[in-house]
């Protein structure tokens, strides 16, 4: 199967003046608690993902459930970007995961969850496990960041047809993946990452814990 060539991406035709992925300046954000905005998790136990080949990119199909305050959306896919899609104050990072939800009347919703390779963190759910059908949709859970500290705003889909409307929920606290991992993905999918697309006036928010308002306000 031939993939989509992101050497082309620059004649995608787009649908929207608010696409996606962007730079997120964390100093230039609208500050709430994550207790505003909580994220609950829900993943089915007993399903095994399921590979599911695309020119857009491999989807790797799993079931479960997100509780953004009390909006319910449900997981649809996950898919892997090598080479950080958001970048943090300019910061891009080693990979980005996304899992896909859909909620009420067909909303999109995409929870983005950076990666970063670290030496001496022990990872907990090598990605090639994930490429390789291996896992159970439940151990997804252990790509999650500790702190759900987030980013949203709305965007677009960062892959052709780059539709509109689509809420990003970015996790600002990265997953850790070891540099095998990092060699894996880079194999598997090289470099399929979408530029920066202009900020063009949106708003941002971020939904961070307690504590990090508290060093903030020490500053």
């Amino acid at each position: 199967m031939e993939y989509l060539d992101y050497a082309l991406q620059d004649s995608w035709k787009s649908y929207s003046n608010f696409e996606s992925p962007i730079n997120i300046e964390l100093s230039s954000v609208e500050n709430k608690t994550l207790q505003q905005q909580t994220l609950t998790f829900i993943f089915n136990a007993s399903d095994q993902i399921i590979k599911k080949r695309q020119p857009n990119g491999d989807q790797f199909l799993a079931a479960g459930e997100l509780l953004v305050g009390k909006d319910k959306y449900q997981l649809q896919r996950l898919h892997f970007h090598d080479g950080s899609e958001h970048t943090l104050n300019g910061q891009q990072f080693a990979g980005e995961i996304h899992l896909v939800y859909q909620g009420k009347n067909n909303a999109n919703l995409v929870l983005a969850i950076l990666c970063q390779v670290d030496k001496n963190s022990i990872e907990n759910l090598p990605l090639s496990k994930i490429y390789q059908e291996q896992v159970s949709v439940s151990e997804l859970e252990q790509v999650l960041p500790n702190d759900l500290s987030h980013v949203t705003y709305v965007g677009s889909l960062t892959t052709p047809p780059l539709m509109a409307d689509v809420t990003w929920i970015v996790l600002t606290q990265p997953h850790f993946i070891s540099a095998a991992s990092k060699a894996a993905l880079h194999d598997d999918y090289p470099n399929n990452h979408r530029k920066i697309q202009p900020l063009n006036g949106r708003k941002l928010t971020y939904y961070k814990n307690s504590s990090l308002l508290a060093d903030n306000r020490q500053l």
